[in-house]
């Protein structure tokens, strides 16, 4: 490549940094669906995915990686390291991938007009087994405002016939947390479902869980309605993923709606659903 050429090209690639760098940031975050994570040996490793805007689609974006990245805007994107990629729109491939001091690979994804991404990533086994593992917490409560009664809520998450739920009867307090369960990485459908005095939601929709990662259902309260948020949780450390807790903060990676369930009453419902306070 000629310097002038190369020169062009660092200046295209500046000017499309500047452009995320400065993009104002609105109430919805960008996300990521991590499909592969591979070992080349030598401590590198090779992450494949797509970038996701705050609706869970396919996005243009700039997907960064220990000192990799590139953009996700179809055949010809370009990468930092120099030359273009050749994949489809909102795919990602990075590779010779070292990891940070901790072991974790962070993930970060910069779409225009959504909050940044970021997200870690444990290569080194988290999941045991070539698995991947999952389960749910119920980040809200259901509160009647008038005269403060909270009421029981229940989140549920089914996938591959597997249900995993989290109650929450408080407030100020954090809600059950079941252990991790295990399955194979891929694509996978889920449906979810959160009911209580405050009115019966459920949702529905696809990700993708690599092997040796950890993720989690969360529902949330967002925009006067519950939502579905999946994302990342780093890996507990022991290996039996029957009894396993995780953190309790997910690194979000896709938000999905929550409808009202069908044949739900008219009736006003008793409270409304509200983020979870919890009290040091």
């Amino acid at each position: 490549m000629s310097y002038k050429n190369f020169y062009v090209s660092a200046k295209t690639l500046v000017t499309l940094l500047m452009i995320f760098a400065v993009t104002p940031a609105l109430a919805q975050q960008a996300g990521a669906s991590v499909d592969s994570v591979t070992a080349l040996g030598g401590g590198f490793y090779r992450i494949t995915g797509t970038a996701l805007d705050s609706k869970g689609n396919a996005a243009c974006a700039l997907a960064l990686a220990s000192g990799r990245c590139m953009f996700t805007c179809g055949p010809g994107s370009l990468r930092c390291e120099g030359g273009t990629a050749s994949l489809p729109f909102g795919k990602f491939d990075l590779t010779n991938l070292p990891t940070e001091a901790n072991g974790t690979i962070i993930l970060q994804v910069f779409v225009q007009g959504n909050i940044s991404f970021a997200g870690a990533i444990n290569p080194g086994g988290g999941g045991g087994g070539g698995t991947a593992r999952w389960n749910s917490y119920n980040n809200t409560c259901c509160r009647n405002t008038s005269t403060g009664a909270v009421f029981t809520s229940t989140y549920s998450v089914t996938v591959d016939g597997v249900t995993k739920q989290s109650v929450s009867n408080s407030c100020t307090s954090a809600s059950t947390l079941e252990g991790f369960t295990s399955t194979t990485p891929g694509t996978k459908s889920f449906t979810s479902q959160a009911s209580s005095a405050c009115g019966n939601f459920s949702g529905s929709g696809t990700v993708t869980m690599a092997a040796n990662g950890c993720y989690r259902f969360q529902l949330d309260f967002e925009g006067n309605s519950p939502v579905n948020k999946f994302g990342t949780v780093s890996c507990p450390s022991s290996a039996d993923a029957a009894i396993l807790q995780g953190d309790t903060e997910a690194t979000p990676m896709a938000i999905y709606p929550m409808l009202p369930a069908s044949g739900e009453s008219a009736e006003t419902p008793a409270g409304t659903y509200q983020s979870l306070q919890p009290q040091p």
